[in-house]
Formats: structure tokens, C-alpha cells, sequence
């Protein structure tokens, strides 16, 4: 009997894809073996079937010993990647004749969590900590509940209840596996929100604020319905439905009549989705190996004035280098049709994940542009701290921490406030260095000191929402 093991590992202990320029030998090439079973221990929530799904392989059928052997790694990956598991392994064994087992052994996370929501409502916590003094009014407080696993097949539910500078309920549920296939998967979500402040235009690159003490100057209702089709575990295919209303008081359009392109204060359109992913890489929230590609097309409302066609691309590969070494090239297209766009249509650089390392306190609207971003890294350490919890999942936690340095561009194009917005329709460049700290959960943190063509130089800090 022979035993062949990918484990021993923490979750953050990501081993690379085979090496693509290693030919196996011919006598495992035409060896052919069947997997006779594939067992699954440690899913007390998860069902059997959805491990099951990630693992390359079909009970009662033969694969060439090669495949299996390459095969072992890239399973667990998948594994990992479905965010289901703080660790897992992948096993062959009672090989016997031509026919053997795979062993399968995951450790669940937690899947229920009541969250406390203390979040700043400003783009990132920079601006908040540094243009708004940390001032409590722009805070959004009150309780997420998560609900991951729901049912045991990687189904999520999300409940918000929200007050402070926001007002917001919300509902999510996303089920990625319904039938005998597994292939299709749908999701349901609404949310309904208010505000005592809405930006209603840019100057210098900034976001100006209307804010009224007394009442709301903006609602805003999204009801969305959306189906999901993945076949295997890198590419994945989704569409989404939205229906939106949002609505503003006058004020907002004597301020900015453009707000809305020439609408009324009440604007209600429906949004159509496509998105392509192609997730090819060996850990989603921080790759180091690997390439992923993301591709979205929205079509947002029918007529004047809203009316916009979006397209938005991104491109990310990732090498290993020796030495501990990585190297990331990252980049992104954004193009918005009809250029005569109204306000409400028109951030780009500077808003969520989109934006120049060095130039956090800005915003560059636009219909045209994108960034490209270059990173080396060097892991420098690989800590295993022992919490002395009797838990077979937590009882080591790790922390992977990082150096690097990066190099950003970009570039945003836009008809409209360009004199009073320095930063359009300008190349834009920026740089820094910094240390990245990587945990359980998918939790990341960036500590960032970044320069920029301003001559303006801070630290920044990020982190992903869990």
C-alpha cells in the first residue's frame, strides 16, 4: 500500500501549481489508476457532495497516475479558495492493483457571525482619519449578521441593520449550487437606504458634500435578482438584474444640475450585469502564483437621462521569484458610453478598489480610464502562533507578513469640470513601499507610505471587508 500526502500545511500555506515545464515520466503517463472512492472526514456543516465538487476526479472512473499526482495540489486549492475551510488536504491512499482512494480531510471555520458595524463612510479610512479628524457624524454603526454555509452548500446570507450616518437595511442571500449539476447558482438581494449628505459635484478633485441636520437629502431603494453558472473551479459566469430608485431633494440639482443629466430629483431605471471571471490563481485574497481576469458589462437604464452602457476590465498575473520573491503586474480598463454622462455616472479612479496607491484623497471622475500597477514583494516572515485553544481548526493561527514596493499609473478622460478638476485628463503616477499582513479569514492588511507626482507623500492604510 502507498500513501501519497498534500497536508501538514496552514490555510495560508499555499502551495504552488505543479511546475508547467516538469514532464513526467512516460511509465506515469500510461499508468492508468482508478479511483475507486473519494472520502470526505471533518464536514460536520459542509455537505459531502460540495467537497466533493472541487476535487477533480469521479468515483469508479481511471485517470493516468500522472493527472492524479498533479491533481492532488490543485484540489486543494480549490478547496481553499471556496472560503468554506480554515485548512484542508488532499490524500491518496490503499492503492492496490490499479485502483486507490482519495482522502479528502477539511477543517470548517466558524460560519455564523453577529458583526458590530463601526465603519467610516469616506471612501477609506485615510480620509476619514485625515481630512475629517476622525469625527464620529461620518460613521456608520449597528449589527451585520453572516451567515456563511448556510445550509451546507456554500450558500450566504447577509442581514444589515444600519444607523448612524447611513440609514440602511439590508437583505442578501446567494445559493452558487442548486441541482444535481452543480453547475447554476442564483441570488436575492434588497436594500434600502437614506443620507443626511450626498456629494453632489468635484472641485479639485474632492468630493463636495450637501448636508442638511434636519432631514434626509437622499433615499435609495435596489431590489436585484441574479443566476450564477460555473462549470469547474477557475472560470465563472454570472448575470444580475437590479431595479434602482434614487431620489434627492431639489437642493442637490440648484447645486448641480447635472446630478442627474437633467432629470428630476426622482430617478428610477433598471440595471442589467454580465460578469466574467477567470480565477487562476493559488489564494483569491492575495495571490502569489497565477493569473485572473475579470470582464463586466452593465447596461444602466433605457433612455435620457439615464443611459449608460459599461464595460470594465481586469487583468492581474502573479510570479513566484526565488528568494521568497513575488513579482504582480495588475491592470484596468473602465469605458463609459455616451461620453455625456451625467454626475451620478461618473466616478472612476479613486472610489473602491480603483485606485493609485499615493493619491487615496483624491477622485478622478470620468467616462474613460483605467491604472496599471506594479508590485515586488518579499515574504520575510511565516508565523505560527499556538492560541493553546483544544481546537482542531484554531489552534494555530497563522500570519504571513510581507515587504514590498510598488509603481502605479493612470489615466481618467472625462468632458465635463475639467478646470476645476487638475487631475483629469492627466497622467497620472504614483509610488511607495510597504508591509502587507495575511491571516485566517481572508483577512488582509496594507501599511502603505506612498509618494505621488504632487510631491505629497503619507502613510496609508487598507484593509478587506470581512
Amino acid at each position: 500500500m502507498l500513501t501519497g500526502v498534500v497536508c501538514g500545511q496552514t490555510a495560508l500555506d499555499r502551495p504552488s501549481e505543479p511546475d508547467s515545464n516538469y514532464v513526467p515520466s512516460q511509465l506515469l503517463k500510461d499508468s492508468r489508476v482508478t479511483i475507486r472512492s473519494i472520502i470526505v472526514t471533518g464536514n460536520k456543516k459542509t455537505k459531502e457532495h460540495i467537497v466533493k465538487r472541487e476535487i477533480p476526479f469521479e468515483e469508479g472512473s481511471a485517470y493516468p497516475l500522472a493527472d492524479i499526482l498533479s491533481s492532488l495540489t490543485i484540489s486543494r486549492l480549490n478547496l481553499i479558495n471556496t472560503s468554506l475551510f480554515v485548512d484542508a488536504s488532499v490524500d491518496f491512499s490503499h492503492w492496490y492493483n490499479d485502483s486507490l482512494d482519495i482522502i479528502v480531510d477539511v477543517k470548517e471555520r466558524w460560519y455564523w457571525f453577529p458583526i458590530p458595524i463601526f465603519k467610516p463612510v469616506d471612501r477609506n479610512w485615510n480620509v476619514w482619519i485625515n481630512q475629517y479628524n476622525v469625527s464620529l457624524d461620518r460613521v456608520n454603526y449597528g449589527m451585520k449578521f453572516l451567515g456563511r454555509n448556510v445550509t451546507g452548500r456554500n450558500d450566504n446570507l447577509t442581514i444589515f441593520v444600519q444607523g448612524g450616518y447611513t440609514k440602511q437595511l439590508a437583505f442578501s442571500y446567494v445559493n452558487p449550487f442548486v441541482g444535481k449539476s452543480l453547475k447554476h447558482g442564483y441570488s436575492v438581494d434588497m436594500a434600502f437606504g437614506r443620507n443626511r449628505e450626498v456629494n453632489y459635484t468635484t472641485t479639485k478633485n474632492q468630493q463636495l458634500f450637501y448636508k442638511l441636520e434636519d432631514r434626509f437629502v437622499r433615499d435609495r431603494f435596489v431590489v436585484g435578482l441574479g443566476y450564477s453558472y460555473r462549470k469547474g473551479s477557475v472560470e465563472r459566469h454570472s448575470v444580475k438584474f437590479n431595479y434602482t430608485i434614487e431620489k434627492v431633494i431639489d437642493s442637490v440639482l440648484f447645486y448641480n444640475p447635472t446630478y442627474f443629466g437633467g432629470g428630476g430629483p426622482i430617478q428610477s431605471f433598471p440595471e442589467l450585469y454580465y460578469t466574467y471571471q477567470y480565477l487562476g490563481v493559488n489564494y483569491f485574497p492575495y495571490p502569489t502564483k497565477g493569473f485572473r481576469a475579470d470582464f463586466t458589462f452593465l447596461k444602466r437604464g433605457i433612455s435620457k437621462p439615464m443611459n449608460m452602457w459599461y464595460f470594465n476590465a481586469k487583468a492581474a498575473k502573479f510570479w513566484p521569484l526565488p528568494g521568497k520573491f513575488f513579482y504582480s503586474l495588475q491592470g484596468e480598463v473602465n469605458l463609459k458610453l455616451p461620453f455625456d454622462q451625467p454626475f451620478y455616472n461618473q466616478p472612476l479612479l479613486g472610489y473602491g478598489d480603483t485606485y493609485l496607491r499615493g493619491l487615496e484623497y483624491y477622485v478622478i471622475d470620468g467616462v474613460f480610464g483605467g491604472m496599471i500597477r506594479n508590485t515586488v514583494r518579499k515574504q520575510i516572515f511565516d508565523i505560527k502562533w499556538k492560541t493553546g485553544l483544544n481546537s482542531r481548526a484554531y489552534g494555530i493561527i497563522p500570519f504571513k507578513i510581507f515587504v514590498k514596493s510598488y509603481g502605479d499609473i493612470g489615466y481618467s478622460y472625462n468632458r465635463n469640470n475639467v478646470a476645476e478638476n487638475p487631475l483629469t485628463n492627466k497622467f497620472l503616477y504614483t509610488g511607495g513601499f510597504g508591509i502587507d499582513v495575511v491571516t485566517i479569514y481572508d483577512v488582509v492588511v496594507r501599511l502603505e507610505y506612498s509618494f505621488n507626482q504632487l510631491h505629497e507623500r503619507a502613510p496609508f492604510i487598507h484593509m478587506n471587508e470581512f
